[in-house]
């Protein structure tokens, strides 16, 4: 019923923050166990073939079984040494996509307080083509007044880049349970 903001399919009124990373996390999980299939498939079909080729072989076709054997042998080799390589390829992205959410989380939730820029500079990655940005901050406490300097990697839309300059002063988000993890709140 009613009208719903896009990308806000399944937001209930004063339920979870939208995660604007969970399209992406939820296909590297897919990715991860169809990998995971593929290299026991991979497995079980390399050895399969493998044992008919030496069966083959031992029957009389020797020429056919040792083709046989050794497609099964490649199958094997490259469930053994090809797909986990693309397995860790699979975790560091996971690692990455599961990090912003943990930032955008964190850029909804957290305790809204205003930093003053001292440097920033680009890492020189870019997320839907936002930069993102390693900034160095002076962080006032909302609740107890403290300042202390953090450094914070966030990513920037290319919009509010000029917001972000050495001596600016940026809305932030500190988390609740480390005052040390800020996060821009663009």
């Amino acid at each position: 019923p009613g009208m719903q903001q896009p990308g806000m399919a399944g937001a209930a009124p004063g339920g979870a923050p939208h995660n604007p990373y969970a399209q992406a996390q939820s296909a590297l999980a897919t990715g991860s166990n169809t990998l995971k299939i593929t290299q026991y498939a991979l497995i079980g079909v390399g050895a399969l073939t493998a044992i008919s080729g030496l069966f083959w072989m031992i029957m009389g076709s020797f020429i056919g079984g040792l083709s046989t054997l050794i497609t099964g042998v490649v199958l094997a080799v490259v469930a053994f040494t090809v797909l986990p390589q693309f397995m860790g390829m699979m975790k560091q992205s996971t690692a990455m996509v599961d990090g912003l959410a943990a930032k955008a989380q964190l850029a909804q939730t957290g305790l809204p307080a205003t930093a003053s820029v001292i440097a920033v500079q680009q890492t020189g990655r870019m997320v839907n083509y936002n930069p993102e940005v390693s900034a160095t901050l002076q962080v006032t406490h909302p609740q107890t007044g403290a300042s202390y300097q953090v450094q914070s990697t966030s990513v920037v839309p290319q919009i509010a880049i000029p917001q972000v300059q050495p001596g600016a002063q940026v809305p932030v988000r500190i988390n609740p349970q480390n005052p040390m993890d800020v996060v821009l709140a663009l």
